[in-house]
């Protein structure tokens, strides 16, 4: 009779751990596609509360080398052109939306919409002047990351979270590369619009 009774513990706690695994296993699953409830809508740049980078960015310019660019070129640009790559994406939009289905994010800007696969495939996108720029994203911690290959050897990321307490976005935006002094970070702050067109 003990044995009888001994077996079923045994397979009683199987079936729990196995039930716990699964449990496990299947966070695992949504961890890899976050809910994105606090990222998705309309958003409106918040200057007041946003970080200022010129100081920053004037001193990272001084930094950079007057030589050739050692990244990819199209077309023999000058270095003035490559770096207008860089200017057009840490530019501050005034506005975007982000949306988001079963395998995608997207993040719809006034005249450009950027397409997201979040598992760190490398996809590219052009900005200025037929500038084409290497990017991929992913998930971190519920916080949505956009890693970008720029000139020189720079990195730019962009750091999407929600604010719990004031419903607001923050944007981290980090531009970071072995010729720069220190790493550039400063963030930009996006108010919930009212108006969410369709789409």
């Amino acid at each position: 009779m003990g044995r009888v009774v001994t077996r079923g513990v045994v397979v009683s706690a199987m079936l729990i751990a196995s039930i716990g695994v699964g449990r496990i296993a299947a966070q695992d699953v949504v961890g890899d596609k976050p809910a994105t409830d606090g990222l998705v809508g309309q958003w409106a740049l918040n200057r007041a509360l946003s970080d200022d980078p010129a100081d920053q960015m004037r001193s990272m310019r001084g930094a950079m080398p007057s030589g050739r660019p050692s990244g990819r070129r199209a077309g023999g640009r000058s270095p003035e052109q490559m770096r207008s790559g860089m200017d057009a994406v840490r530019r501050a939009a005034e506005s975007f939306t982000i949306r988001q289905d079963d395998s995608t994010v997207v993040i719809a800007y006034s005249e450009r919409i950027l397409t997201l696969f979040t598992d760190r495939r490398k996809q590219k996108e052009v900005v200025g002047d037929d500038v084409e720029i290497e990017y991929r994203a992913w998930w971190e911690g519920g916080k949505l990351l956009i890693e970008r290959k720029l000139d020189e050897g720079l990195t730019l990321t962009e750091e999407y979270s929600a604010h719990a307490g004031t419903g607001r976005l923050h944007v981290l935006t980090r531009l970071e590369g072995d010729r720069l002094p220190r790493t550039i970070a400063f963030v930009r702050v996006y108010d919930p619009a009212k108006d969410t067109p369709e789409g």
